[in-house]
């Protein structure tokens, strides 16, 4: 389970969070939304244990129990798909494995085989995505999944999510409303 107790964070004289506390789930949907420049993603680091510059307690976090997809692609330029999909998880995946979630989330065989700069912005962040549903974790989290997204792949990121948040616990980041809804997700929204 994953516990947030009192946790305060500021840059500066701003606060963006004071005795903010929370208790997760082992498994589900969570979305956070809220203003721009209110924390949202701020949070998702600190979970992952990126930002350990707060104070209060997050348990259950950090880097092994987390898999996370940045709002940057963060794809190495003289990787393929495939083989960025694959690097990051080569020591528990197969290619076999890296190929089916790549393929599930509207890739062809060419595609896999495409650089990053032969790559629509959509295709990057589905391989991003793609990198992060493959990592064995028991916290996914997901930082604008959706934000380049046509609906039909918006749909097909919705469908690994939710088979995803069956065992494993899923937390959004996202001013799209339509992910919570469509994901029936708990909605946490941070307020100043």
């Amino acid at each position: 389970m994953l516990s947030i107790k009192e946790l305060s964070k500021s840059y500066g004289e701003k606060k963006l969070f004071e005795n903010f506390s929370y208790e997760f789930p082992n498994a589900g949907v969570y979305v956070i939304s809220g203003n721009s420049g209110i924390g949202k993603t701020t949070l998702l680091r600190m979970i992952a244990g990126l930002d350990t510059s707060y104070k209060g307690k997050i348990i259950g976090g950090g880097t092994q129990n987390v898999s996370f997809a940045f709002q940057e692609y963060r794809l190495f330029p003289e990787l393929t798909a495939l083989q960025n999909a694959f690097f990051a998880n080569s020591d528990t995946k197969s290619e076999a494995e890296c190929k089916s979630i790549l393929f599930s989330l509207g890739f062809t065989d060419v595609d896999i085989n495409l650089l990053p700069n032969e790559l629509s912005g959509g295709m990057k962040q589905r391989v991003s995505l793609a990198r992060a549903f493959l990592k064995d974790a028991p916290i996914l989290l997901l930082d604008e999944p959706t934000k380049e997204l046509d609906p039909q792949n918006v749909d097909l990121v919705y469908r690994q999510i939710l088979m995803y948040s069956k065992n494993k616990l899923v937390i959004i980041v996202s001013h799209n409303e339509d992910d919570a809804v469509k994901l029936n997700a708990e909605i946490i929204k941070l307020k100043n």
